[in-house]
């Protein structure tokens, strides 16, 4: 055994049958690395754990944050501690594509060589790293800033970024793959379900097809025991249209569970194609008559809806179907006068929309999180 592995004193580790990295959280460089460590670890061979005394005291009593701090420190499932280029080794030697490295990286002269690399590089770290190993906890980066040159000083986010960027692209790659294979599988679809009981009708146009196809965001139409929730925006009536000539149940009630415009767009004119009654909620009803005019952007792309036209019904708390009952709830948080339809018999929940998606960083401003979650623990 040699001085950068040793036999861990018997104490529980942390992460029982897992490999435990110990990495600066502080350091971009060891941030994107770390995002490589999870793109590899697809069996889940690994814990990655930030460094801080807490974390070291509840590991193994030979570990300093000090220590931690300066190089990459691997406990192992079988209490063993790598240090250094041979945890990198070691780590390697988990995965299909970099067992070669791991191999390798054990003998000699590439064991050599891979120490003194990682040994100059765990020497300048501190320089590269914005924090300073964690030192922005107690002092201002700007003080760290003053200490280094301003090239090294930005040098971190440079690396960080270069060592993510191949898993940026292929992250990409993947996401835009999924989406149009999802789209293209969708596409003018008509799935049932239920033994006929619910059908989901996907919708599309030519500009609203943006909309998949760069966020993932499928557009549909609900059809429930005779009911049709949700019929779309005017640029998808096209589609609605075709779907409801090969819809052979009779539609009873239309039903909005938001005002949203991909949602409501269609109410007055399928009411008007099918006879049936529309019901909304009050505060539904509100922000339809008149509907406020869109952003140009989602004006354009998926279309301005007109106003709510009476005759309309108010929705009570229930809803009578063709052979049952929907439960009405109340569900803000996506929007605020967001409701929901609970089939209590096929125990069934039909929800317009159930949570807004990662890329919309800054989204509707009716948006309220913590609302969706109080009205889902209730």
């Amino acid at each position: 055994m040699n001085e950068h592995m040793a036999d861990i004193p018997a104490r529980e580790p942390g992460q029982s049958g897992l490999y435990v990295v110990l990495y600066d959280g502080q350091c971009e460089i060891c941030q994107a690395c770390v995002s490589w460590l999870t793109a590899l670890d697809g069996n889940r061979k690994t814990s990655s754990v930030p460094i801080s005394a807490e974390a070291i005291s509840n590991l193994d009593a030979r570990l300093s944050l000090e220590a931690c701090l300066q190089q990459l420190h691997v406990l192992t499932p079988g209490r063993e501690l790598h240090v250094g280029w041979d945890a990198v080794a070691c780590l390697a030697l988990l995965f299909p594509p970099t067992w070669l490295v791991g191999a390798l990286g054990g003998v000699f002269p590439f064991r050599t060589l891979g120490r003194l690399l990682y040994g100059f590089v765990a020497a300048n770290r501190y320089s590269l790293s914005k924090c300073r190993g964690g030192a922005c906890r107690v002092a201002k980066p700007e003080t760290a800033r003053k200490r280094a040159q301003l090239g090294p000083f930005w040098s971190c986010y440079a690396l960080g970024f270069l060592i993510r960027l191949p898993l940026v692209a292929w992250a990409s790659a993947a996401g835009a793959f999924s989406r149009v294979s999802v789209f293209l599988r969708t596409y003018g679809k008509k799935v049932e379900l239920l033994n006929g009981k619910l059908t989901v009708l996907f919708l599309h146009g030519a500009l609203p097809n943006a909309v998949p196809l760069l966020f993932g965001e499928l557009f549909t139409a609900v059809l429930y025991d005779g009911v049709a929730i949700d019929p779309g925006s005017p640029k998808m009536r096209r589609s609605l249209a075709r779907h409801l000539l090969r819809v052979k149940s009779r539609i009873s009630k239309i039903v909005a569970t938001h005002a949203h415009e991909e949602h409501v767009g269609n109410l007055n004119w399928i009411s008007e194609r099918t006879g049936a009654p529309i019901y909304v909620s009050q505060m539904t009803a509100d922000f339809l008559m008149p509907f406020k005019t869109l952003p140009w952007a989602r004006a354009l792309i998926i279309g301005q809806p007109p106003n709510l036209e009476a005759p309309f019904s108010i929705l009570a708390d229930s809803l009578r179907t063709s052979s049952g009952e929907l439960q009405v709830i109340a569900a803000p948080g996506h929007c605020d006068d967001h409701i929901v339809l609970y089939d209590t018999k096929e125990k069934v929940l039909l929800a317009g929309d159930a949570f807004m998606g990662a890329y919309f960083s800054t989204p509707n401003p009716d948006v309220d999180s913590q609302s969706g979650l109080i009205a889902c623990s209730a």
